[in-house]
């Protein structure tokens, strides 16, 4: 039975089909379907194409770009060669320049130092000339213009290891500026004053001397009488009684009075010459004389006198002798940056 059923499907299997109607709104629909691919199709080809054409001329485009990008490279990398090449010139010149300028600074300080030694030997020696003569001859004016100096030099210098020494010179400076003045040359010019007036002032014999009257005429005719009184008036100037407080005042001589006027002047001139050496005793023992000179021998109410007298006290009251201070802090300062100097030369 099976083998029957086998032989029925193996027939009907071979047996051909019978054709089926096929109608013709479905050829018209694969006709369009078909010729819808095939538009597709070609567009795809043309986009395709031109798709190529445009990629074609990026690459193309591109190379070009890389070509100039590349010249630009080489350019850029030729200029960065020169730029190394100058700054390795400036990197040896800058060197060089340093190194010169390292030498110059070294030759400067070693002038510099030189300079300073050398500044400060001078600026010693000056200090001590000024020392000795402050204390010696009381030279306020000549150290003070030896402290400016000094002063001024070191200005120029402008080391700050001597500010300390410019320091010490103003100390001293303003030390020597707060002194009481003594005018030395308004004192010798009123000596040289009273000098020079001496000759003009009167003795007091010379107060009490009166000129002789003038012989009135007679008013005779005759010559005896005229004769007569002359004789008369000359008996009268023989003998004269007169008061006076300082008899040795009348003894004295021309030869005498000259001599006197030249006393004077002497004690005058020695002591002009204490006021310049600063001698104060001698200087009031020679201005004292000489006012006891005037009160004792000469008229004092006479104008010229009484203004000579005045200005001997005054004189007399001068104060000549001042407690000078000593330079010896600025010596130890120039001293210290001396040493320091030499040191740092070594």
């Amino acid at each position: 039975m099976t083998q029957d059923t086998s032989q029925d499907s193996l027939a009907a299997v071979l047996q051909t089909p019978n054709r089926r109607f096929v109608p013709q709104t479905a050829v018209v629909l694969s006709s369009v379907a078909l010729i819808a691919t095939a538009g597709v199709w070609l567009y795809q080809q043309q986009a395709m194409e031109q798709f190529k054409l445009e990629v074609s001329r990026q690459l193309a485009a591109n190379k070009t770009g890389s070509a100039e990008f590349n010249q630009q490279l080489a350019n850029s990398a030729k200029l960065q060669e020169q730029f190394s090449a100058k700054l390795s010139l400036l990197e040896a010149k800058q060197a060089e320049s340093l190194s010169q300028q390292q030498a110059l600074n070294n030759m400067y300080e070693a002038l510099t130092h030189n300079e300073t030694h050398r500044a400060l030997s001078e600026i010693e020696q000056i200090l001590g000339f000024a020392s000795q003569q402050l204390q010696l001859g009381g030279n306020v004016n000549g150290a003070l213009l030896a402290l400016s100096n000094i002063d001024q030099k070191l200005v120029q210098l402008n080391r700050p290891e001597l500010i300390s020494v410019r320091q010490s010179i103003t100390r001293d400076i303003d030390t020597l500026k707060a002194l009481p003045y003594v005018d030395v040359i308004g004192i010798s010019a009123k000596l040289d004053s009273l000098i020079s007036g001496l000759e003009n002032l009167p003795l007091a014999i010379d107060g009490y001397r009166q000129a002789a009257p003038k012989i009135k005429e007679s008013t005779s005719s005759t010559a005896l009488l005229r004769f007569s009184d002359e004789i008369w008036h000359q008996l009268k100037q023989l003998i004269q009684i007169r008061r006076m407080d300082k008899p040795e005042a009348m003894l004295l001589s021309p030869e005498q009075s000259f001599f006197l006027r030249e006393n004077i002047k002497l004690r005058l001139l020695n002591a002009r010459t204490s006021l310049l050496l600063k001698d104060e005793t001698s200087y009031r023992s020679g201005i004292s004389a000489a006012q006891r000179y005037l009160e004792q021998y000469f008229d004092k109410k006479a104008p010229q006198t009484a203004t000579s007298i005045a200005t001997l006290k005054q004189l007399s009251s001068q104060d000549l002798v001042i407690k000078l201070p000593e330079l010896g802090a600025s010596l130890a300062a120039v001293r210290s940056a001396r040493t320091v100097a030499e040191r740092a030369k070594q």
